[in-house]
């Protein structure tokens, strides 16, 4: 399987719920629906964006699964000096879509044409949404 498609649909459950546990989960469904629709290579990036988004609001009837049967094993594993203090309260304080448009563009690298795509907005939606989240976010880190 793709390692960006991998890395993209994980960063972004766990970075939208901030729980390893139904992010994993949720990244497992995730992968094997855009497989089984052999959606797996960069072209169709758009069709990520539009699966992501539609599997978000399923995060809170999940059930999260382990990451590993020992419990002294991590499936993320961050550096000693990693804060996501700013982030916690970015997302706990901003418009989903804000958030979520923040998440696809500046943290996995979307283009704004890929997103809008996806969502089905317009660009012109996606680069507002953004530009306020950022704003957002940016007086999170600065205090």
């Amino acid at each position: 399987m793709e390692s960006p498609l991998i890395d993209s649909v994980v960063k972004y459950f766990y970075l939208s719920c901030l729980n390893e546990q139904l992010s994993f989960t949720a990244s497992l469904k995730v992968l094997g629906e855009l497989r089984a629709r052999n959606h797996l290579s960069p072209e169709f990036r758009s069709h990520w964006v539009q699966t992501l988004k539609k599997w978000r609001p399923r995060l809170d009837s999940m059930t999260g699964r382990p990451w590993s049967e020992a419990l002294t094993e991590k499936g993320f594993i961050f550096p000693a000096d990693f804060d996501m203090t700013a982030w916690v309260s970015f997302i706990n304080s901003a418009e989903a879509s804000e958030s979520e448009a923040v998440l696809l563009s500046h943290v996995l690298g979307f283009t704004d044409e890929e997103i809008a795509i996806g969502l089905g907005v317009t660009t012109g939606t996606v680069r507002h949404r953004v530009g306020h989240g950022l704003r957002r976010l940016g007086g999170f880190v600065e205090s």
